[in-house]
């Protein structure tokens, strides 16, 4: 779908710079703008950023589409490094209960939670499934996003797991953006395992045939497992990791999302790309790790539809040195697609600048899926994926809602379908 278009007249141009690793401490905050700019894209590939003056001397071929971004942003184009987009079923109601007073136990008790999910994936159709994920890729793109990651992990058996990495897969036939595929084996410990140690046995099972059948079965780009308090230990965990690693799969972690679990040690120790949520990693285990390669992913709507009586410390991680990247988590009891939205949430409620919440949001997101070579920065040689902004600095994009101000989408050269833009 590569496409050929110069982007002019842009008020600023947010670049983020690739220097070849994410960013994190005072780079954090860097994006690198430039101002009265265009960006020139050919067969996809951006071939030049300046001065709109200067290079339409050289690039201002009348025969390519020209976008005018007068008084407006563009930026890269937003990378969702963490969603669960292939369920059935649904869960507003466990929501509305509560926001009614009830409690997480009491939801599960009556059958919600994960485990609901699970079932009613089991027993969905693959067309009704694929059609959902599409809806949810499109909406995706309305709200900035030109690469994400798709987990599984609603099925929970060998050959369940194995079926939704398949149907991930098909997905990417007719998908908008880039997928980057997640096997999640290790998301809950299913109810219906059989055995006295239920959380044993499954683990022996994601360490050992599931996880070997997803590596043969070569669609999956990462393994994710849980740490979390009531579901896998750092002791299983690292277990799942190391059998991971050994067949050459790398890992994500999910990590403290509802106690702190050593979730964040844990996966910094074992080697994981990345952890995400973070929501209950104590402050001393962030300064007892220090500096790490570990991207720290936080999910800020997560932590408001969960109702967390606290955040992800996200100021801590970056000062400490660790790269943060911020994603929706779009899953089965979460509809946030919007990653521009998410973005823009991000700042006030970790308490970071505009500017690193929009590193997060691209680079740092790009460097956690390891797709920092073609996307993820609006340098040279990369893909020409875009979101172009109505407002002349990107900071402007913060002070309201962020999808109202959105104008296009890039993707490859190709400015996507967006009805509700201006």
């Amino acid at each position: 779908m590569a496409g050929d278009l110069n982007i002019i007249n842009a008020s600023s141009v947010v670049v983020v710079a690739d220097s070849g690793r994410a960013r994190a401490g005072r780079t954090q905050g860097q994006i690198d703008i430039v101002h009265d700019a265009a960006v020139i894209i050919r067969d996809g590939i951006i071939r030049a950023v300046g001065p709109t003056a200067e290079l339409l001397r050289e690039w201002g071929d009348h025969d390519v589409v020209a976008l005018d971004a007068s008084g407006k942003t563009v930026m890269p184009g937003l990378i969702d490094c963490h969603s669960h987009p292939l369920f059935g079923g649904e869960r507003h109601d466990e929501y509305a209960e509560r926001l009614a007073g009830a409690s997480l136990a009491e939801v599960a008790a009556r059958g919600g939670g994960i485990w609901s999910s699970v079932v009613a994936t089991r027993a969905a159709a693959d067309d009704e499934l694929l059609d959902r994920l599409h809806n949810t890729l499109m909406r995706m793109v309305r709200g900035g996003v030109t690469c994400a990651e798709v987990k599984s992990g609603y099925g929970l058996t060998v050959d369940t797991e194995l079926h939704q990495l398949e149907l991930l897969q098909r997905a990417r036939a007719t998908s908008p953006i880039e997928l980057v595929i997640t096997f999640l084996g290790a998301h809950v410990v299913p109810r219906d395992i059989a055995g006295d140690d239920p959380g044993e046995a499954y683990t022996n099972l994601v360490a050992g045939e599931m996880t070997d059948r997803v590596v043969a079965q070569g669609i999956a780009d990462f393994q994710d497992v849980t740490v979390e308090d009531g579901l896998f230990t750092p002791q299983q965990a690292t277990r799942i990791i190391a059998r991971s690693h050994a067949l050459g799969l790398r890992t994500r972690v999910h990590a403290d999302a509802w106690k702190p679990s050593l979730g964040w040690r844990t996966a910094c120790a074992a080697g994981a790309v990345s952890a995400e949520h973070l929501t209950y990693t104590d402050d001393s285990e962030i300064d007892a790790v220090g500096a790490t390669d570990t991207i720290a992913v936080v999910l800020p709507v997560a932590e408001l539809i969960y109702m967390t009586d606290r955040r992800a410390n996200a100021r801590r991680l970056i000062d400490t040195g660790v790269p943060l990247a911020v994603s929706t988590d779009y899953c089965s009891s979460i509809h946030a697609t919007s990653l521009l939205s998410t973005m823009t949430m991000a700042a006030p409620w970790f308490r970071i600048t505009p500017a690193e919440a929009i590193v997060a949001a691209t680079l740092n997101a790009a460097y956690s899926l390891g797709v920092q070579s073609r996307r993820g920065s609006l340098d040279v040689g990369k893909r020409g994926d875009a979101v172009v902004v109505d407002c002349a600095h990107p900071n402007e994009l913060f002070l309201g809602l962020a999808d109202e101000m959105l104008s296009a989408v890039i993707v490859e050269g190709h400015a996507m379908p967006i009805p509700h833009a201006s």
